[in-house]
C-alpha cells in the first residue's frame, strides 16, 4: 500500500493533490507544528498571498491548537473572487468553489479542521477518492516519525514530495527499507506554485494538471512540504 503524508495546508498547490490522488491512503498530519510563515494559514493565488486571519498570534504550537478568526469564509471568498473573477472557469467552477466555501460551518474554527474542510471541497470537485487517514500523535521526530506513521496504517511504500530529500537525507532509502518500506519520490510536474485554485479555475481539465508528471530522466524540483 502506497502512503503519502502531509499536514493540512490551506488550499495547497497541485503537488499536494497529486500525492493524494496516486496513493492508496493519505495521512493528514494534523499533529504537526504550526509554522507562522508556512502554508497552513495562507496560499499563493495569482502570485500573491491569500491569508485567513487567526485568533491571537500563535507561535510554536500544534496546528490543532490554532484557531481561525470567525468570518474566515468571507475573507477567503473575497480573496479568491478578487483574483479569479476573470478566470476561464469562474462562472462555473469558480462560483461552485466560493459558494461551497461560504457555506462551510466548521465547529470551533480550528485551523486544521478549516483546512481539512477546504481539502474535502477540492477533493470532491476533482473526484479524488483516496481515503484520508488520521493517526495518533507521533512519538518520534524527523524521518523516524514518517516511518512510524506509515507502519501505523500498514503501508509498504512511502511517497514523498521531492522537497523531502532536503531533510530525509541520502541514507533515507536504506532507513525506510530497514523497516520494510520502499521510499518513492513524487514525479509531479507543477505548472505553477499557486494554490490548486489556479488549476481549478484556469485549466480545462484540472485533474490532468494534478496528474501531470515529469518526463523520464527529468529531475524533480523542490515542492511545498514533504
Amino acid at each position: 500500500m502506497r502512503v503519502a503524508i502531509h499536514q493540512p495546508d490551506l488550499l495547497p498547490y497541485t503537488g499536494f493533490f497529486y500525492k493524494m490522488a496516486i496513493s492508496d491512503a493519505f495521512i493528514v498530519a494534523r499533529h504537526d507544528q504550526f509554522k507562522k510563515y508556512g502554508y497552513q494559514r495562507r496560499a499563493r493565488m495569482r502570485g500573491t498571498w491569500c491569508s485567513i486571519p487567526l485568533v491571537g498570534k500563535p507561535g510554536v504550537t500544534p496546528i490543532t491548537t490554532v484557531t481561525a478568526m470567525p468570518g474566515w469564509q468571507k475573507v477567503l471568498v473575497d480573496g479568491i473572487g478578487g483574483r479569479y473573477h476573470g478566470a476561464k472557469h469562474w462562472s462555473t467552477r469558480g462560483h461552485e468553489l466560493v459558494g461551497r466555501i461560504a457555506a462551510l460551518d466548521v465547529p470551533g474554527d480550528a485551523l486544521d479542521a478549516v483546512n481539512l474542510a477546504l481539502m474535502e471541497v477540492v477533493r470532491d470537485m476533482l473526484e479524488i477518492r483516496t481515503p484520508l487517514l488520521f493517526t495518533e500523535p507521533p512519538t518520534v521526530n524527523g524521518p523516524p516519525r514518517l516511518i512510524e506513521q506509515v507502519l501505523a496504517v500498514g503501508g509498504g511504500v512511502y511517497l514523498s514530495g521531492s522537497g523531502g530529500a532536503a531533510y530525509l537525507g541520502e541514507d533515507a532509502p536504506a532507513d525506510f527499507a530497514a523497516h520494510g518500506i520502499t521510499l518513492e519520490w513524487s514525479r509531479h510536474q507543477h505548472t505553477t506554485g499557486d494554490s490548486i485554485v489556479t488549476a481549478l479555475l484556469d485549466d480545462d481539465d484540472p485533474m490532468a494538471t494534478v496528474l501531470r508528471e515529469l518526463p523520464p530522466g527529468a529531475e524533480p524540483h523542490e515542492e511545498q512540504g514533504a
